[in-house]
Order: C-alpha cells, then sequence, then structure tokens
C-alpha cells in the first residue's frame, strides 16, 4: 500500500492496542506527514477562507489547527510522563476546554500556529524515533481512567485523532488528501 492514503477507518482497524514493529511505522509514517498535509490543505487558501467556518456549526480551518495542536500537547505529555516517571500519572485536563482556554492559541496568526505545530510535532518524532521496544510499553494512568496507557497507545491515539481532522478538512476543502 505503498503510496496510498490509509483512511482513519481503516487506519483504526490495522492499529491494534498491541504494538508492533509495523504498527510503530505506521503511526510514524501518520504523524510525520501530519504537518505538510495541513500545510498542503491550506494552500492557496486567503486569510477570510482559512478563518471562515467550513459549514454551519462546524471551525474554520484555523480553529481546527489549534484543536489539533491543543490535542498534539495533551497527547504528546502522557508520552513524556511515562518515559520520565516510574510511576507515571497524569491529571484529567481537557484539550480544548481547559488547556485551550488557558492557552488561546486563536490568538496567533495562522503561520505561526504552523510553524508551532510543525516544531512540537518534530519535537515528539525525535522522542519517538529513539525509543526501544520496551519504551514504546512504558506505561501511564490517566485520572479517572481504571487501566493504564502505554507510549503506544498515547501514539496511536493521536495518530488517528489527526487522520480523522485530516480527513474532516480536505472534505470539507473539496481538495485531496496526500498519502
Amino acid at each position: 500500500m505503498p503510496g496510498a492514503t490509509v483512511s482513519k477507518a481503516a487506519l483504526h482497524k490495522r492499529l491494534s492496542t498491541q504494538p508492533s514493529d509495523e504498527r510503530i511505522a505506521l503511526i510514524m509514517k501518520v504523524l510525520e506527514a501530519t504537518p505538510e498535509r495541513l500545510r498542503e490543505l491550506s494552500s492557496g487558501l486567503t486569510e477570510a477562507d482559512l478563518t471562515t467556518p467550513l459549514g454551519a456549526g462546524e471551525r474554520s480551518f484555523k480553529r481546527d489547527l489549534t484543536h489539533l495542536i491543543y490535542c498534539a500537547e495533551r497527547g504528546a505529555d502522557p508520552i513524556h510522563h511515562a518515559l520520565l516517571l516510574k510511576d507515571a500519572f497524569m491529571p484529567r485536563i481537557h484539550a480544548e476546554r481547559d488547556w485551550g482556554a488557558l492557552m488561546q492559541y486563536e490568538a496567533f496568526e495562522i503561520a505561526e500556529l504552523m510553524a508551532y505545530f510543525v516544531f512540537r510535532r518534530t519535537a515528539l518524532l525525535r522522542i519517538l524515533q529513539g525509543l526501544s521496544p520496551q519504551q514504546w510499553e512504558r506505561t501511564v494512568r490517566r485520572e479517572g481512567v481504571k487501566r493504564v496507557e502505554s507510549v503506544y497507545y498515547s501514539a496511536r491515539g493521536l495518530c488517528v485523532h489527526e487522520l480523522g481532522h485530516l480527513e474532516d478538512l480536505a472534505g470539507k476543502l473539496g481538495r485531496p488528501l496526500s498519502p
């Protein structure tokens, strides 16, 4: 399937909750591609296009980008904690309602948001690329959740979530999603 775009539904099926070299490679491929896919989807759009809701009751491209940033930051935190702490614990902080309300990235320009997303993604990928199989299985316990979640599971969730948003944006903008 080289060069083909994987849908969110197909990705979710291929990524069971247990890590394997193939599944990790697929997660890395999707996470690596997200910044360029965002650039491609936004290319040629005016500031008005980027800040106008994409439909009734929908987010704008810019608002979706800030949502992705909030989720990427909150999604990376359990990975960092699992890798740094023996009995890692994550308090319940909602990406949008809590983190977004505090950070207010909507006030930034699109170019700044894109650059920040790329920077954060590059940093996360550098961490993930150097992990051993044992590190992918390190865990964190989230507040209010009984099970522990592995680094793999957290990266998987981030990957599937982002691909869903990319597919949604591509559909609303009438643009293809690059492989």
